[in-house]
C-alpha cells in the first residue's frame, strides 16, 4: 500500500469513534458519574485543576466537552487533537485504530 493511500481516512470514521464514556474515563482523572443529562466533571488535562472544572458529555456520540477555567471546549475528536498535540487527520487515524501515519 503507498504512503499516500494509507493516509486517507475511512469515509465511516465517525462511526468507528471509541465510546465516548470509555475514552473520557480512560483520560481524566477523577471523571465523577454522569448526572442525569449526561455530562460528567473531572480534572481537566489541559492545566493544573483542583477544582474538577472538566464537563464532558458522556451520554453522546460526539463527545463535547467544556472547561470552567477558559481551556476551551469542542467534541471528542478536538480533545483527543489537543491532549496528544496532533492535527485533525492524525487523531482521527490514531481514535479509530489506524494509527498514526509515518
Amino acid at each position: 500500500m503507498s504512503r499516500s493511500s494509507s493516509a486517507h481516512m475511512p469515509k465511516n470514521w465517525r462511526d468507528r469513534l471509541p465510546d465516548v464514556a470509555t475514552y473520557y474515563a480512560r483520560h481524566v482523572q477523577n471523571l465523577s458519574k454522569p448526572n442525569a443529562t449526561g455530562w460528567a466533571t473531572g480534572a481537566c488535562p489541559f492545566h493544573v485543576d483542583r477544582n474538577a472544572s472538566l464537563s464532558v458529555h458522556v451520554a453522546g456520540d460526539r463527545g463535547h466537552w467544556r472547561c470552567s477555567a477558559s481551556c476551551g471546549g469542542g467534541d471528542l475528536v478536538g480533545f483527543h487533537m489537543r491532549l496528544h498535540r496532533m492535527d485533525f487527520k492524525t487523531a482521527v487515524r490514531d481514535l479509530v485504530g489506524l494509527g498514526v501515519a509515518a
